[in-house]
């Protein structure tokens, strides 16, 4: 919604969320919202105007430094001072705030404003939604779960199926898609598998959020025939027949707490590759090793032949039941509306 654009009716269906997919192109922020559409729920984009016009809404951030982080000194400071705006406005108006702690500490450089600002948010927030069980306890230690917040863990697999399916090997692809940012990690993968005398398809999908980054990953996919990179947003249909030739999905944030990847990866049946540490091993105990394959650390120590035996390894059918879009966002829409409820 733009600003001087009238303010929607105030629906007890209706959240706002900091990330919508018009602004986004994170495949997970998407089947999430379509979800929620289907179930009745009307979800509109961050706005201050909307937010200053209306009382008792729900408003909801994934990722609090995308509202106050941005390219450049004087983007920089412009979105700062929209940020506590919205935060103003936020207790102001009495909005309930929903908080997914997909990042425990910022992934990328962060500055002190935005440190602060994530520490508000906690403050203020009514409800947080932790996609890894054991990090409840991360956030508690560093004194970020008030009393009385509620805690939602979206996750609670149950144990794989005994079906066993072998592995599609006309399905040759790495696939790496959404939002790319330095932390992500692409470029060490890349030159990892390099070093390692990789000749697998990598595709990189989705728009590059830093151009020193853009013309790294540019350079690199020039001197290597088996990269591919499609910067920009990409439809579902334009979607279809890039998912029908990978084997597995890459997500690889530095600092590996709630990885959207599994949840974009395992409904489609493809196994992830992902940062090793505490969601890696987690959803590896769940829903089987050879769904899961935990990236060292220090890129240089990649293991090319493990990879590739991980990647043409049969697996089981996924337990996946509980991280199917529809049921997260039904997750999502029975603590909206208790929160709408409880005011």
């Amino acid at each position: 919604m733009e600003d001087g654009e009238p303010a929607r009716p105030n629906s007890p269906r209706r959240v706002i969320w900091s990330v919508t997919p018009e602004q986004s192109s994170s495949p997970y922020i998407s089947d999430i919202v379509e979800a929620l559409e289907e179930s009745g729920w009307t979800v509109d984009p961050l706005s201050l105007h909307d937010l200053a016009s209306t009382r008792g809404q729900i408003v909801h951030v994934q990722w609090p430094e995308h509202v106050s982080r941005g390219g450049g000194a004087l983007k920089v400071a412009a979105k700062h001072a929209r940020a506590l705006a919205l935060l103003g406005t936020i207790r102001a108006r009495g909005h309930r705030v929903v908080l997914t702690a997909h990042n425990i500490a910022p992934h990328g450089e962060s500055d002190q404003f935005d440190a602060w600002f994530r520490a508000q948010l906690f403050q203020i927030a009514d409800a947080l939604i932790v996609l890894v069980p054991s990090h409840e306890e991360k956030l508690r230690k560093l004194g970020h779960l008030r009393n009385g917040m509620r805690v939602v863990h979206i996750d609670h697999p149950t144990p794989p199926l005994e079906t066993p399916v072998t592995s599609d090997l006309e399905r040759s692809s790495l696939l790496i898609l959404g939002l790319i940012h330095p932390y992500h990690r692409i470029l060490e993968f890349v030159d990892a598998l390099t070093t390692a005398g990789n000749t697998r398809p990598v595709e990189i999908v989705g728009r590059i959020g830093d151009d020193a980054l853009a013309d790294q990953m540019a350079r690199r996919s020039a001197a290597r025939e088996w990269l591919r990179i499609s910067p920009g947003y990409i439809s579902n249909e334009d979607l279809k027949p890039i998912l029908e030739r990978t084997a597995a999905v890459v997500s690889l944030q530095r600092t590996p707490f709630n990885s959207g990847g599994p949840y974009f990866a395992f409904p489609r049946c493809l196994p992830v590759i992902l940062s090793e540490g505490s969601q890696a091993t987690h959803l590896s105990e769940i829903v089987g090793p050879e769904w899961v394959f935990a990236m060292p650390r220090d890129e240089g120590q990649l293991d090319i032949e493990l990879l590739e035996r991980w990647i043409r390894s049969p697996r089981d059918t996924p337990a996946i039941d509980d991280l199917m879009a529809g049921v997260i966002a039904t997750k999502h829409t029975d603590l909206y509306q208790l929160l709408l409820t409880d005011q």
